[in-house]
């Protein structure tokens, strides 16, 4: 018997909860149908009423309304004459200018670097032009001395 009377009060509870859960459905659904910048998806009545998107999925009527607005606004939409969109020239200049502003600074940075870069490359030339100027005077003292031991070895073996 105790256990019949706790089964009834999670069911009672449960039903609080169904019902709650179906005003919320209702009302986040007007929201929807009321308000073109909202979308007629589970996901919005999911961020609307808190519930998770498969607790609505799986009431299959909040499918079916949202289907039903999805149809509606189409319909609307090609119902009503679309006016021609007219664009404020000095809105399109603005965004020219600053589209102009952003490319300007991306190559002034880009000639930056290439000039950091170039730098960086002269100062790499300068010092392998020493190194090799180093080198090829150490070479030349090497072979005058390879020359002159080579003319002692000479001399030496004359003698013996």
């Amino acid at each position: 018997m105790g256990m019949m009377l706790m089964n009834n009060n999670f069911d009672d509870k449960n039903q609080r909860d169904f019902d709650l859960n179906t005003e919320r459905l209702v009302q986040a659904i007007d929201k929807v149908r009321a308000s073109n910048s909202l979308p007629p998806t589970i996901s919005q009545l999911s961020k609307l009423t808190g519930m998770h998107r498969n607790a609505i999925s799986k009431r299959v009527w909040p499918s079916q309304k949202l289907k039903e607005i999805k149809t509606e606004r189409i319909r609307k939409a090609e119902t009503s004459p679309q006016p021609a969109k007219r664009l404020d020239p000095v809105k399109v200049l603005e965004d020219k200018l600053e589209n102009a502003k952003r490319e300007l600074v991306y190559w002034f940075n880009k000639n930056l670097d290439n000039e950091k870069q170039i730098k960086q490359l002269e100062q790499n030339l300068h010092r392998m032009t020493d190194a090799r100027s180093y080198y090829e005077n150490m070479l030349k003292q090497e072979r005058i001395k390879t020359s002159e031991l080579t003319t002692q070895i000479s001399i030496l073996k004359e003698l013996l």
